[in-house]
């Protein structure tokens, strides 16, 4: 099979000739910086200045040499983000994004230390800085998706253009105060969150417009989970939330054949129904850490339905703190219980972090290019 080929048999759930690997392919399964530079010298490749991915989570893209070296399946197709251009994180100590949230440098990382809607009020809303996406948003990407198309045989992601409605108002707002919205100022926070998926739709409208005959994953990220449950309870996921989910997966389900593929990190078991009901095909990642998120409890209940992307080994409390034979242990339990009837592709549970030494990184992506030949 080509890469595209064992890809696409995974997401229609049939086993493929061998388990695909995704390195590189979303804002959700890259590098950071840090990750990208160390692995890249312990491999002997030659040093970069990597394209950022987003600032805020300091990762960057990729390079091609470093995806063949681990025979990853996928690759991403892009729009680019307007906060970053070609700016230097190491130079810069802050930054406003599109819709003037400030970040400051924190360590590896920027958080937010000022957001742009403080009041909560519909008219504060109105006069907010906000994203402009006209036309030219995704001129020329229609090109170069054809050209990855027709000249490679890896899988092609459409990759997170826009930010989540949920998440979109948290960041915003602020965690604290929008969540208290959700109960006590209800007309902002739906005003908000309809704002929110309508630049969302624009976004994913002039995209697939270009790139749709040609992706077969459409990936969209809306971060709903922690590590005991969801931020909010399922009834409030119903209400306010599944609504907006259900506008973009039929959005896009209607504009290219390309599975629909959520990212949510932490616990959100309880949804995942909700979550089936409305067009979701793809879910990443696959947090087994999280509450309720057994792997052998989701193959089991939701794995004729559902494609399974990432999981193979956890960022936060295995890759950075096993050994590698432990790590290989883990994999190869991961690829027995997730593996048969398709359904799955590898990958870790998110961004690899600066902290983690390369020899884990190599090890454990071998590891898995080992076992994925003879499970």
């Amino acid at each position: 099979m080509t890469s595209r080929q064992r890809v696409l048999a995974a997401l229609e759930h049939r086993e493929p000739d061998l388990v695909p690997l995704d390195l590189g392919g979303t804002l959700a399964t890259i590098l950071t910086r840090e990750a990208n530079s160390g692995l890249r010298r312990f491999l002997g490749l030659p040093e970069e200045q990597p394209l950022v991915a987003e600032m805020m989570c300091n990762t960057v893209r990729p390079s091609e040499d470093l995806l063949a070296h681990y025979r990853s399946d996928v690759r991403p197709v892009y729009l680019s983000d307007p906060t970053t251009g070609k700016v230097e994180i190491e130079s810069l100590g802050s930054f406003r994004d599109a819709y003037g949230v400030l970040w400051k440098k924190a360590s590896y990382y920027f958080d937010a230390v000022e957001r742009p809607l403080r009041e909560g009020t519909l008219e504060e809303l109105s006069r907010a800085p906000w994203e402009e996406v006209g036309a030219e948003t995704a001129a020329g990407m229609g090109e170069l998706a054809r050209k990855l198309h027709e000249t490679t045989e890896h899988c092609l992601v459409a990759d997170i253009p826009c930010i989540g409605p949920f998440e979109g108002g948290c960041t915003l707002r602020g965690y604290e105060h929008f969540l208290l919205d959700l109960y006590q100022n209800r007309k902002f926070a739906e005003a908000l969150l309809e704002r929110i998926t309508e630049t969302a739709l624009r976004k994913w409208d002039l995209l697939l417009g270009e790139v749709g005959p040609y992706v077969q994953v459409a990936a969209q990220g809306d971060d709903i989970g922690m590590q005991q449950s969801t931020y909010i309870s399922p009834e409030m996921y119903r209400r306010f939330i599944k609504p907006l989910h259900k506008k973009i997966f039929d959005l896009i389900h209607s504009r290219t054949r390309a599975k629909v593929f959520l990212h949510t990190c932490g616990s959100v078991y309880a949804i995942l129904p909700d979550l089936l009901e409305i067009g979701l095909d793809v879910l990443n990642p696959v947090q087994s850490s999280a509450a309720h998120m057994d792997l052998g409890r989701l193959k089991m209940e939701f794995g004729r339905d559902l494609c399974f992307w990432g999981g193979g080994i956890d960022i936060q409390q295995q890759l950075p703190f096993l050994d590698p034979q432990e790590i290989k242990l883990e994999i190869q339990k991961t690829l027995r219980i997730m593996a048969p009837g398709g359904g799955y592709v590898f990958a870790f549970t998110h961004n690899v972090q600066p902290d983690v030494p390369p020899e884990k990184v190599d090890g454990a992506l071998r590891a898995f290019l080992e076992l994925r030949q003879g499970r």
